[in-house]
Parts: C-alpha cells; sequence; structure tokens
C-alpha cells in the first residue's frame, strides 16, 4: 500500500461496493474506487442509499490487510469524520455506533463493510462510504430517515473533486496507521464516539427496540449495554439517537441530565 491514494472515478455505476468487489484481484491494497453517480446505492440492512449525480461522495476503499469488517468501518468512519470536520469547522458532528456519523439528529454519512471470499477463505474488506455534500435542504428532506447534507448545514457549495482528494488522503492516512497500531484508530473511534455514557434505543436485526444505558463498546465492536440492572452485549442492529440523547451529556462515564444532575440509568 502506498501513502499516494490510488482513486478510480467513474461517472455512474450500480455501487462501488459491488464495482469494488468484482475487480478486488486488479485493483491494489488502498485503492479508492469513487463514482459521481450510484444508480443501486447500498447501506446496512438492505436500506438504499441516495446518491443523485454529483451531490454525494459515493466511494469504496479496497482493504487487502484487514481480516475483521470491524475495524475497516473504524478507519472509514474517523476519515469521514476529519473530512466533515475540516470543510465545516464550526458544526457538531460525531459517530453513532456502529458505522454512522450525525449532526444533531440527522444523518450525514455512512459506512458499509463487506468481505471478498476466495478458495482459501477471507481475502479482504471492501470498505464503502456515502457522504452527503451538496444536496439541497429540499432533497434531504425527501430521504425516508433524518438526514442532512454540508449544504444544508453552511449554506455553501463545495467543489467535490477537492473534497473527493481530501477523502482518500484520509483513507489512506488512517489505513496506515491501522496497519501499524490497530489499537490506535480504536481508541480514537471510541472516544469519539457518541452513544458511550447516554440511554438510547437499539433496534435488533428482528426490528424489536430496547431502550438501554451504553456502558462501553468493547474491542470486537459489541456495545456493553445495561437494562434493568443487568448487562448484555448487542453486535448486531442498530442504534436510535433520540431528543433525549441529545438532551443528556456525559462527565467521567456518568450520565448526566441538563442541568448536570446524575440522571437514573436503565
Amino acid at each position: 500500500m502506498q501513502a499516494e491514494p490510488h482513486i478510480l472515478e467513474l461517472e455512474s455505476v450500480d455501487s462501488t461496493n459491488t464495482y469494488a468487489k468484482s475487480h478486488f484481484d486488479e485493483l491494489p491494497d488502498g485503492a479508492l474506487v469513487a463514482a459521481w453517480e450510484q444508480t443501486s446505492g447500498r447501506g446496512r440492512l438492505g436500506r438504499k442509499w441516495f446518491s443523485p449525480p454529483g451531490k454525494n461522495l459515493s466511494v469504496s476503499l479496497v482493504m487487502k490487510n484487514v481480516g475483521n469488517p470491524f475495524y475497516a468501518t473504524v478507519v472509514t468512519s474517523l476519515a469521514a469524520m476529519e473530512l466533515l470536520e475540516k470543510n465545516a469547522p464550526g458544526l457538531d458532528f460525531f459517530l453513532k455506533w456502529p458505522n454512522d456519523i450525525y449532526s444533531g439528529e440527522r444523518k450525514i454519512s455512512g459506512v458499509l463493510c463487506e468481505f471478498t471470499q476466495g478458495r482459501g477463505g477471507v481475502k479482504g474488506v471492501i470498505a464503502g462510504v456515502g457522504v452527503n455534500i451538496n444536496l439541497e435542504r429540499a432533497e434531504v428532506d425527501r430521504i425516508d430517515r433524518p438526514a442532512t447534507s454540508l449544504k444544508a448545514l453552511t449554506g455553501h457549495h463545495y467543489d467535490m473533486k477537492k473534497l473527493l482528494r481530501q477523502l482518500a488522503d484520509s483513507l489512506i492516512r488512517y489505513y496506515i496507521i491501522y496497519s501499524r497500531s490497530p489499537e490506535t484508530v480504536f481508541a480514537e473511534w471510541k472516544r469519539r464516539n457518541f452513544v458511550i455514557g447516554r440511554r438510547v434505543e437499539i433496534e435488533d436485526a428482528s426490528g424489536a427496540v430496547t431502550r438501554v444505558f451504553v456502558r462501553d463498546i468493547a474491542e470486537n465492536g459489541e456495545l456493553v449495554a445495561e437494562r434493568n440492572g443487568k448487562t448484555f452485549r448487542f453486535n448486531c442492529g442498530d442504534v436510535r439517537i433520540t431528543r433525549e440523547s441529545l438532551d443528556f451529556r456525559r462527565l467521567d462515564g456518568i450520565e448526566t441530565d441538563s442541568s448536570g444532575n446524575p440522571a437514573e440509568n436503565g
């Protein structure tokens, strides 16, 4: 893997992840597949990712030296966070377990990581990331879940080519850091994750929703949560950010309300 990113730009494709998986053997480690339009963009849990022409960044990073998709998620989400903070420094962004970036109650970026298989087993991971950049406010309001974009938040129009290069540089940099010290990227990702120390709703694969207090995130990516005084781990599904979650603060690992008073757990 080279420090200089290898970027393959496509005008339109069904999915950058699908393309990268189909061409995995011929693409170098650390290659970035980018498309200015995705006709069948995908998110987690079978959801569609809205990718109109020239409005969003839709890229997939080829990671041939990552055997665990969780760490691919860590690398790509940190790179997307860096891009957003660099281009909108006055705004607050946060990571939401397992793979999203939010501003307030609205999602601005998501990650989808997938194994690639060979005869000998897992060959590597394709890490797809989408970032909403120049979507108008009316366009994000048509998305089926609360969403936003850099333009909707700031009112500014962004140079997509410039942001693509910035994202590519950040992705490669975090991939190199991971290759040298996985614990370093995990520690940063965990530190910046919104859910630790907050009461949230978790939705499992069957659609059942449970209200819990999140104590920690384990090194394998599992949520360590508490409900009715019992601790359990959660590794598949989604977390819902509620207004109550946003109103609560964290102080030395203890949940407090907006006045700074300790809040009841569970």
